[in-house]
């Protein structure tokens, strides 16, 4: 038997939090002028989903983060 903790990057993504973190990547996006489908939109996106994996669920202080990035 595997006895190795679930870290939270583990857990799956629901369709609640999809849709946060998608509103929250086009918020980012529009701010900055960028479209969804370019490698800097992507780059947003995965930082996103790593900040909300690692406990970040407001979604102003994902945005405030994201747009740091930037």
């Amino acid at each position: 038997m595997l006895k190795s903790p679930v870290l939270p990057r583990d857990l799956p993504l629901f369709s609640d939090d999809l849709d946060l973190l998608s509103g929250v990547l086009d918020d980012v996006c529009r701010d900055r002028g960028l479209a969804r489908d370019t490698p800097a939109a992507e780059v947003i996106g995965a930082l996103l989903i790593q900040l909300y994996r690692q406990g970040v669920r407001d979604k102003g202080k994902l945005a405030a983060l994201a747009r740091a990035y930037l």
